[in-house]
Protein backbone atom coordinates (compact mmCIF):
# COMPACT_ATOMS: atom_id res chain seq x y z
CA UNK A 1 0.00 0.00 0.00
CA UNK A 2 2.87 2.39 0.73
CA UNK A 3 4.37 1.65 -2.67
CA UNK A 4 1.04 2.32 -4.37
CA UNK A 5 0.75 5.59 -2.42
CA UNK A 6 4.15 6.63 -3.77
CA UNK A 7 3.17 5.78 -7.35
CA UNK A 8 -0.10 7.64 -6.98
CA UNK A 9 1.50 10.79 -5.58
CA UNK A 10 4.10 10.70 -8.37
CA UNK A 11 1.29 10.68 -10.91
CA UNK A 12 -0.94 13.24 -9.19
CA UNK A 13 1.61 15.68 -7.77
CA UNK A 14 5.02 15.14 -9.37
CA UNK A 15 6.58 18.26 -7.78
CA UNK A 16 5.71 16.97 -4.30
CA UNK A 17 6.92 13.48 -5.14
CA UNK A 18 10.18 14.87 -6.52
CA UNK A 19 10.69 17.01 -3.41
CA UNK A 20 10.14 14.04 -1.11
CA UNK A 21 12.69 12.06 -3.13
CA UNK A 22 15.16 14.96 -3.04
CA UNK A 23 14.77 15.13 0.74
CA UNK A 24 15.24 11.33 0.88
CA UNK A 25 11.83 10.84 2.47
CA UNK A 26 10.62 7.25 2.23
CA UNK A 27 6.87 6.71 2.37
CA UNK A 28 7.46 4.20 5.17
CA UNK A 29 8.74 7.08 7.32
CA UNK A 30 5.25 8.52 7.65
CA UNK A 31 2.63 6.38 5.93
CA UNK A 32 3.13 3.15 7.87
CA UNK A 33 0.94 4.42 10.70
CA UNK A 34 -1.50 5.94 8.19
CA UNK A 35 -2.03 2.51 6.68
CA UNK A 36 -2.17 0.57 9.94
CA UNK A 37 -4.28 3.02 11.94
CA UNK A 38 -6.50 4.23 9.07
CA UNK A 39 -5.58 7.87 9.83
CA UNK A 40 -6.97 7.67 13.37
CA UNK A 41 -3.92 9.48 14.78
CA UNK A 42 -4.07 12.25 12.19
CA UNK A 43 -7.62 13.47 12.87
CA UNK A 44 -9.88 14.13 15.84
CA UNK A 45 -12.15 11.17 16.57
CA UNK A 46 -15.34 12.69 15.13
CA UNK A 47 -13.57 13.26 11.80
CA UNK A 48 -12.03 9.78 11.83
CA UNK A 49 -15.51 8.35 12.29
CA UNK A 50 -16.65 10.28 9.20
CA UNK A 51 -13.74 8.87 7.18
CA UNK A 52 -14.41 5.34 8.41
CA UNK A 53 -18.10 5.69 7.62
CA UNK A 54 -17.12 6.31 4.01
CA UNK A 55 -14.76 3.33 4.06
CA UNK A 56 -17.53 1.01 5.21
CA UNK A 57 -19.86 2.41 2.54
CA UNK A 58 -17.33 1.56 -0.16
CA UNK A 59 -18.53 -1.48 -2.07
CA UNK A 60 -15.01 -2.42 -3.03
CA UNK A 61 -11.91 -2.80 -0.88
CA UNK A 62 -11.42 -0.43 2.04
CA UNK A 63 -7.65 -0.69 1.64
CA UNK A 64 -7.83 0.42 -1.99
CA UNK A 65 -9.86 3.53 -1.22
CA UNK A 66 -7.71 4.26 1.84
CA UNK A 67 -4.62 4.68 -0.36
CA UNK A 68 -6.45 7.36 -2.33
CA UNK A 69 -7.55 9.09 0.87
CA UNK A 70 -3.92 9.10 2.04
CA UNK A 71 -2.83 10.54 -1.31
CA UNK A 72 -5.46 13.29 -1.08
CA UNK A 73 -4.37 14.00 2.49
CA UNK A 74 -0.69 14.22 1.57
CA UNK A 75 -1.32 16.32 -1.54
CA UNK A 76 -3.53 18.68 0.46
CA UNK A 77 -0.34 19.83 2.18
CA UNK A 78 1.78 19.85 -0.98
CA UNK A 79 2.75 23.52 -0.99
CA UNK A 80 3.59 23.44 2.71
CA UNK A 81 5.67 20.28 2.41
CA UNK A 82 7.63 21.51 -0.60
CA UNK A 83 8.92 24.41 1.53
CA UNK A 84 10.30 22.09 4.19
CA UNK A 85 13.40 19.94 4.60
CA UNK A 86 13.69 16.31 5.72
CA UNK A 87 13.27 16.82 9.46
CA UNK A 88 10.51 19.41 9.16
CA UNK A 89 8.57 17.24 6.71
CA UNK A 90 8.63 14.26 9.04
CA UNK A 91 7.67 16.36 12.06
CA UNK A 92 4.83 17.94 10.09
CA UNK A 93 3.49 14.60 8.86
CA UNK A 94 3.72 13.00 12.31
CA UNK A 95 1.49 15.76 13.71
CA UNK A 96 -0.41 17.38 10.83
CA UNK A 97 -2.48 20.49 11.63
CA UNK A 98 -5.91 18.88 11.50
CA UNK A 99 -7.26 19.61 14.98
CA UNK A 100 -9.41 22.44 13.66
CA UNK A 101 -10.56 20.68 10.50
CA UNK A 102 -14.29 20.57 9.85
CA UNK A 103 -16.53 17.88 8.41
CA UNK A 104 -16.65 19.95 5.24
CA UNK A 105 -12.87 19.67 4.85
CA UNK A 106 -13.12 15.90 5.36
CA UNK A 107 -15.85 15.73 2.73
CA UNK A 108 -13.61 17.60 0.27
CA UNK A 109 -10.73 15.23 1.07
CA UNK A 110 -12.95 12.18 0.54
CA UNK A 111 -14.36 13.63 -2.68
CA UNK A 112 -10.86 14.19 -4.02
CA UNK A 113 -9.91 10.63 -3.12
CA UNK A 114 -13.01 9.25 -4.83
CA UNK A 115 -12.28 11.30 -7.96
CA UNK A 116 -8.71 10.02 -8.15
CA UNK A 117 -9.84 6.45 -7.50
CA UNK A 118 -12.34 6.79 -10.35
CA UNK A 119 -9.64 8.12 -12.66
CA UNK A 120 -6.73 5.85 -11.79
CA UNK A 121 -7.79 2.60 -10.14
CA UNK A 122 -9.01 0.82 -13.26
CA UNK A 123 -6.40 2.42 -15.50
CA UNK A 124 -3.19 0.63 -14.50
CA UNK A 125 -1.14 2.42 -17.14
CA UNK A 126 -1.70 5.62 -15.18
CA UNK A 127 0.32 4.11 -12.33
CA UNK A 128 3.63 2.32 -12.16
CA UNK A 129 6.96 2.73 -13.87
CA UNK A 130 5.67 1.91 -17.37
CA UNK A 131 3.76 5.07 -18.19
CA UNK A 132 5.11 5.58 -21.70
Amino acid sequence: MMHKLGELVQRIDAPLSDHLKKQEIEYAHFSFSWMNCLLLREFPLHLSVRIWDTYFAEVESISTFHVYVCAAFLCHFSAELRRRDFQDILLFLKDPPTASWSLQQIDVLLSQAFLWKSLYENSPKHLGADRH
